[in-house]
């Protein structure tokens, strides 16, 4: 396996804690460089990997094959074009831009360099996402009705990353986590035939949208996704209704918790989370009931990101995330924004 020698801009929580970890460990990738101010840091964490203090110094790199952006979302595609000018593959965070128009003009500009745009999508591979897909493959459901998918968090304070809390391009819990749950619910029944949505301030203080309700509307079903940073309570993260049963699922991938815990993908338990989390699936019975039982959460898989980068930046495999995906993401949020 011929390693793809990668350069990370920004060393905050994506960029360190959940990128750097899969780009040490994957023996496809050889993780060069990391563009930050916090050397010690970067020192500590990951002793063999070089310094950069420039985005010019990263790009002036010859040997560089892929940059991933690690950095605040409205930057995204002012390096994404710059990373694709100097005639490198890039991976961006999501949001990948703050409008579609942004993303339709990378990809034009990778597709004319032969080169490519990634979205770093990894909540693709969540334990729970893949164990919903599994029920629903199985066909326990019968025919889905309602898809309801939650991220809630119990965030009262000002989050300690000002520009997270900074009003502007990108700014806002639609662009943050709606990004993830737009994208879940695109990943596994495709674009929806109608949407509408409403975000707004639930916080005090807040001076950017921090909550948000999106209703999807398909052939047959409806999909409602929705997230709140005031829920001190548990609510759970997916419901999925049909005409023969139900599924539903507290708590979220451990992943993300296992790698600021020092946790590094192959380590032993690493993206399995606690039995007591598993779901719960309620099936018709012939007599015309319900049976309950807990129903296993498969491991959660960010690993899969990485094997497909590689794959397609090698073998020309098809991108993981398609960026037709991505644009209708953020067209969806353009729309609700409106």
């Amino acid at each position: 396996m011929l390693p793809i020698p990668t350069a990370i801009l920004g060393f905050g929580l994506s960029g360190r804690q959940l990128q750097a970890p899969f780009f040490t460990v994957h023996p496809g990738f050889q993780l060069r460089c990391v563009m930050t101010s916090r050397k010690q840091a970067l020192q500590e964490a990951y002793p063999e990997v070089m310094q950069a203090r420039t985005v010019e110094e990263v790009l002036a790199d010859e040997s560089i094959e892929l940059v991933s952006i690690a950095t605040p979302n409205s930057t995204h595609y002012e390096l994404a074009r710059a990373v694709l000018e100097a005639g490198k593959h890039v991976l961006v965070d999501k949001p990948a831009c703050t409008t579609a128009a942004e993303l339709r003009e990378l990809r034009e500009l990778a597709v004319s360099r032969g080169l490519h745009i990634f979205v770093f999508q990894n909540r693709r591979w969540d334990s729970d996402f893949l164990t919903l897909q599994k029920v629903l493959r199985s066909g326990k459901l019968g025919r889905l009705v309602a898809y309801e998918a939650r991220y809630d968090r119990w965030k009262p304070a000002p989050n300690a990353k000002a520009w997270k809390e900074t009003p502007g391009p990108g700014a806002g819990m639609l662009f943050d986590l709606g990004a993830h749950l737009i994208d879940q619910t695109i990943a596994c029944f495709g674009i929806p035939k109608h949407t509408s949505g409403r975000t707004w301030k639930q916080r005090s203080f807040s001076t950017i949208p921090d909550a948000f309700d999106l209703h999807f509307e398909y052939d047959d079903f409806v999909a409602d996704l929705s997230c709140s940073l005031l829920v001190a309570a548990p609510t759970p993260r997916y419901r999925l209704h049909g005409d023969r049963g139900a599924y539903v699922k507290y708590g979220i991938d451990v992943q993300e918790d296992h790698l600021v815990a020092g946790l590094l993908p192959g380590d032993p338990g690493f993206g399995w989370e606690p039995a007591s989390q598993a779901g719960a699936l309620h099936t018709k019975t012939e007599e015309g009931g319900l049976k309950k039982e807990i129903y296993p959460t498969l491991q959660g898989q960010w690993m899969r990101l990485f094997d497909q980068l590689h794959a397609t930046i090698r073998e020309a495999a098809p991108l993981a995330v398609p960026i037709e995906d991505v644009i209708a993401q953020l067209e969806i949020i353009e729309d609700i924004l409106e």
